[in-house]
């Protein structure tokens, strides 16, 4: 979801599947990475995507987005995901930061059981753009890996799989549960299998024109556009 319309409420993505967000609250559009992105401010500001099967996923997961601070979080700040309510298994998949300008990524477990995998070494600064990603697989232990800018900053194995929350809900995008993103989101990526090292960089290379046409960059990778075409 590229979030290039730059006016109105209404966001699409550029896959096949042709889904649709709806902006709330006082979210801005401002100039982005690639075209135009979203900013935030509040924690009613955000974009809520409905449930759909595409984002029950299972297996292996990477997520992936342009984001710029105006300010560090006071506390957890999500850039996109699905969460909802209750006891169980509520978390489906989502990441963002922590309290202590830490990389966040939240995993749950089959019968519930949080596990945070936290990237505490790396620290954004306020005001530049950073392509933040992470691939999740249920193999090798749960293994976690987080990206910032094309490169592996930090792993860990989880111990919980990729699987959809025990209660499916909306994505939304710049929040959930009030723990709002202070800044900026664009080019915002979602896959169903974890991609590799390469891909990751080649893939922090595409705007939306790119992920629409099978274009390649003029450094580019030993991969092809096809194989980094987002699922959403």
């Amino acid at each position: 979801m590229p979030l290039d319309e730059g006016k109105g409420t209404s966001v699409a993505d550029v896959s096949t599947n042709a889904l649709t967000g709806t902006v709330k609250g006082k979210a801005k559009w401002i100039d982005g990475k690639f075209g135009k992105s979203l900013q935030f401010a509040g924690s009613s500001d955000h974009v809520l995507i409905g449930d759909e099967k595409v984002f029950h996923i299972e297996g292996e997961i990477t997520q992936a987005a342009w984001v710029k601070l105006d300010k560090l979080p006071g506390s957890h700040a999500v850039i996109f995901g699905t969460r909802e309510g209750g006891g169980g298994r509520n978390i489906g998949f989502g990441y963002g930061m922590n309290p202590g300008n830490g990389i966040k990524v939240w995993t749950n477990g089959k019968a519930g059981g949080f596990k945070d995998i936290n990237d505490n070494k790396t620290k954004l600064k306020i005001g530049q753009w950073y392509y933040l990603a992470y691939t999740h697989t249920t193999g090798n232990g749960g293994l976690v890996r987080i990206f910032v800018n094309g490169t592996a900053t930090h792993e860990e194995e989880s111990k919980n799989p990729v699987l959809p929350a025990g209660k499916t809900g909306a994505v939304q995008i710049g929040t959930w549960g009030g723990e709002a993103w202070p800044g900026a989101v664009d080019e915002v990526r979602l896959w169903n299998r974890a991609l590799n090292d390469a891909e990751i960089k080649f893939s922090m290379q595409l705007g939306a024109k790119e992920f629409a046409t099978p274009v390649e960059p003029k450094n580019k990778l030993a991969v092809t556009w096809s194989q980094v075409k987002s699922s959403w």
